[in-house]
């Protein structure tokens, strides 16, 4: 008895810490920030999971290593060549048609499932050609204006500047960005669920059969022994 109640014990305790670790995977936010400062500051790229954090850095220059001194190098034995294995899928086999309709669904369904934070664009173009930099500057405006209202649509704007302007007398283009959209894996189960059918069709497309990565396999041989 005193046995099967530890193991009950036990058990509760295991069974009680995978609900919270499931509660915490599912609804802890999950947040990308994509910040770059003008006029040439390096790009920052910051994830987090909860109190989980992460920055990249993008275009900064590293700090070339200190040379240390030589020391006499071990002789390695040589190592094994390891046989490659066969692709599992193919991603040329994919129909685009069918994964470009299926993603414009996917996004519908997710209405609202991601929150735009934040989301600050700045752009002030130059060319050397008035002309081609008036022109440009026409186009993202439209491109911008169709845009936004498919982004009020589709997702959360909580703080949202976007400009775009011209500079004819300046040297170069100078943009900048402070972007930074939070979601929870919680709000992705139903869609997921939803579509799960036409997700593993999708997927089920682009894995090899067993006869071709058997032919795989037969023509990659050939290819090594031509080789030698």
């Amino acid at each position: 008895m005193i046995v099967l109640r530890i193991l009950g014990i036990l058990l509760g305790i295991v069974l009680g810490l995978f609900i919270l670790l499931t509660g915490f995977t599912l609804w802890a936010p999950m947040r990308v920030e994509l910040r770059r400062k003008p006029p040439d500051g390096p790009i920052k790229l910051r994830g987090s999971f909860g109190p989980v954090k992460k920055v990249f850095t993008i275009g900064k220059r590293k700090k070339l290593p200190k040379q240390k001194a030589k020391q006499p190098q071990k002789e390695q034995k040589p190592k094994k060549e390891k046989q490659p294995q066969a692709p599992r899928f193919d991603v040329k086999k994919l129909d685009y048609g069918q994964a470009f309709s299926l993603l414009l669904t996917l996004i519908d369904d997710m209405a609202g499932t991601m929150t735009w934070e934040k989301l600050h664009v700045t752009l002030i173009l130059h060319t050397s050609d008035a002309a081609k930099t008036g022109e440009l500057l026409g186009a993202l405006s439209v491109a911008v204006g169709n845009l936004y209202p498919y982004l009020e649509r589709a997702f959360v704007l909580q703080d949202t500047r976007i400009v775009l302007d011209a500079d004819f007398d300046a040297e170069k283009t100078v943009w900048g960005m402070d972007i930074a959209v939070m979601t929870r894996l919680s709000r992705f189960v139903h869609t997921g669920w939803k579509r799960r059918k036409e997700l593993w069709a999708l997927w089920k497309s682009i894995q090899t059969t067993k006869e071709e990565r058997e032919a795989w396999s037969r023509e990659h041989t050939a290819s090594e022994h031509d080789k030698t």
